[in-house]
């Protein structure tokens, strides 16, 4: 490539979809900027934008040309910020997604610590229960839970581990009785929880005779939010089989106890994950090597 000028110039443009725009935030005329993704189109030799009269849009060639540059500029600037790592503190806005109630519960009390100790980082946190993809959404670090199916593209540590654990109220354990197998669910008022990205239920798991075992159930409600299924199990509405560190205040306070613990499935890993790059930046590093830092407080949050 010729010149990487007209790599930036053509991603401001893709940015803003405006040559005015684009021009005005480079500092160079609109002419300047045009010429520029001119020539970058004639050394491709592909048509980056379709143009009209009152707008520009992405060609399919621009679009993949786009998202590469993204990333070589992405990892431009963390070299950048590696070089100057060791004369400046990281600095920049750090984008995370969390799955809501992680983030809720465990994530959010930490988040004073590390804006403390990197005073220069503007956090931008999505809480969100969707699979995200950190390459084309544009995410820096991203918090899951479970089993990875993508990691091949991720550096991944785990942070913490937590129980999934089955509990209701004192009330509906006096009205109903107490499960003594996961077989009995069938007889009592289970609370699901749907995922909203997928529409389907997330299954209840047991460790029976040594072996992993999901079990079906069914109940008067179903939810697509995690605190409306403990705040409706603390007020006698059904059973849930929820993370510890959702169902921890309650079970402390005496307003939910839990059942069937004998067969708690294996605990479900918790993991920090970032794009696997040449040069990390260091805000990248700073929050993962600090959240990895907090694991006694994940714990503590976490295990019943």
């Amino acid at each position: 490539m010729k010149s990487l000028s007209n790599i930036l110039a053509f991603v401001r443009v893709a940015e803003v979809q405006s040559f005015v725009q684009a021009s005005n935030g480079l500092g160079l005329s609109t002419s300047a900027v045009s010429k520029a993704v001119a020539r970058l189109e004639a050394d491709l030799g592909v048509k980056l934008f379709h143009r009209t009269t009152r707008s520009i849009s992405l060609t399919p060639d621009g679009m993949r040309f786009y998202e590469g540059c993204q990333q070589l500029l992405g990892e431009l600037d963390a070299l950048e910020a590696e070089i100057q790592g060791n004369r400046a503190a990281p600095r920049g806005r750090l984008t995370v997604s969390v799955p809501t109630a992680f983030g809720r519960v465990c994530l959010v009390p930490i988040l004073k610590g590390f804006s403390q100790a990197f005073p220069e980082i503007a956090l931008d946190i999505s809480m969100d229960d969707r699979h995200v993809d950190l390459a084309d959404q544009g995410i820096d670090v991203v918090i899951r839970t479970g089993q990875l199916s993508d990691s091949a593209n991720l550096i991944a540590r785990q942070l913490v581990t937590y129980s999934l654990i089955v509990c209701g109220s004192p009330a509906y354990f006096e009205q109903h009785g107490r499960p003594q197998h996961p077989e009995q669910l069938q007889q009592h008022n289970c609370l699901n929880f749907r995922n909203r990205s997928t529409g389907r239920f997330y299954p209840w798991s047991f460790a029976v005779d040594g072996k992993v075992e999901r079990c079906a159930v069914s109940g008067s409600v179903v939810f697509d939010n995690a605190d409306a299924i403990v705040r409706s199990a603390i007020a006698g509405l059904g059973l849930s089989q929820m993370p510890g560190f959702l169902a921890a205040e309650a079970v402390t306070t005496g307003c939910l106890e839990e059942v069937l613990k004998a067969y708690r499935p294996p605990e479900v890993p918790v993991w920090i994950c970032y794009l696997d790059r040449r040069f990390v930046a260091p805000r990248i590093r700073a929050f993962v090597e600090f959240a990895a830092s907090q694991k006694e407080a994940f714990t503590t949050m976490c295990i019943l």
